[in-house]
């Protein structure tokens, strides 16, 4: 039987170099790295990680490289129990580079320049995997013409679309992007992404803009702080879960995930979605990569209960 995913995502996948580091060099400073790890990484491939441990079924749209490293994220897809039936294999793969400091948690992430080049074409997708299963199209719209074209099928299909907005992609610009933004349903930015294709130094009217331009939900990922959540009828900033931080990298991708799965999948409101999502953040930010400590729904719920904000 071909796969029939729930959630779809359109995008990145990339292995991810992980040097966990005493602290950020400063410049000609020689440091030791503390651990030298490789995880399957890239926002997409760890959205639906999360995804599938919350207990979606998940499907990649992409490609790796035809090489060894290719094999890897394969492999990567296949133990995160995400559907790659739809891969193809061409060009090289991108291989990320991310330094986390020990003394902050913070991370630098230096992107492969085949994170732009190893991609699917148009006429590579397959419409049938848009089944009446799928009930979610999650992008980030790194590869603008594809994102398009599938937003287009699930707009058909009445499939909910997300974005993940973040800086690097926003800043493209409006004329760039508004066309895929206009055709949103969850728009998931974080902070300076939304600063920059709005122009807005506050939150809160970055926000509201996003809301004249279409999607119809705006969650905000705002790091330590929490998130914003805004809708035609409230805006409400929902705040985060204190923990000891060990790497932030992935943390936005769990909490997008973890959304989808709650509002879309689950119909939870965005409220109580959206501080579910935060729970998914805190308990990846405690471990090491993109995708370590990813939890279940179960996991997710307990750790809920145990630490109630107040």
């Amino acid at each position: 039987m071909p796969a029939k995913p729930q959630i779809i995502g359109l995008g990145e996948i990339a292995l991810d170099w992980v040097d966990q580091i005493p602290h950020f060099p400063s410049p000609d400073e020689k440091i030791d790295a503390i651990s030298q790890t490789f995880f399957t990484g890239g926002v997409t491939a760890n959205f639906l990680a999360g995804a599938s441990k919350l207990g979606a079924s998940t499907g990649f749209l992409g490609a790796v490289g035809s090489d060894e490293y290719g094999t890897l994220l394969l492999d990567g897809l296949k133990k995160a129990e995400i559907d790659a039936s739809h891969v193809v294999r061409k060009d090289k793969s991108a291989v990320n580079f991310i330094m986390v400091a020990k003394d902050s948690g913070e991370k630098i992430i230096i992107q492969s320049p085949y994170m732009q080049t190893t991609k699917l074409e148009v006429n590579e997708i397959n419409e049938e995997y848009f089944s009446s299963n799928c009930k979610s199209l999650h992008t980030t719209a790194i590869h603008t013409d594809l994102a398009l074209h599938c937003i287009e099928i699930a707009k058909r299909k009445k499939i909910t679309v997300s974005l993940d907005l973040e800086k690097q992609i926003a800043i493209r610009g409006l004329k760039v992007l508004k066309p895929i933004i206009q055709n949103v349903d969850i728009l998931l930015p974080n902070k300076e992404g939304a600063k920059t294709l709005t122009g807005e130094t506050d939150i809160k009217q970055a926000a509201k803009k996003f809301l004249e331009w279409g999607p119809k939900v705006i969650i905000m990922t705002l790091g330590g702080d929490g998130c914003l959540v805004t809708t035609s009828t409230m805006q409400e900033r929902i705040p985060a879960y204190k923990v000891k931080v060990i790497d932030t990298t992935g943390a936005g991708d769990a909490f997008c995930a973890s959304f989808i799965v709650a509002h879309v999948i689950k119909g939870m409101d965005v409220k109580a979605a959206a501080l579910f999502a935060n729970a998914v953040a805190a308990i990846k930010v405690q471990n090491l990569g993109a995708t370590s400590g990813l939890p279940t729904w179960e996991q997710a719920a307990a750790f809920q209960a145990k630490n109630k904000i107040k």
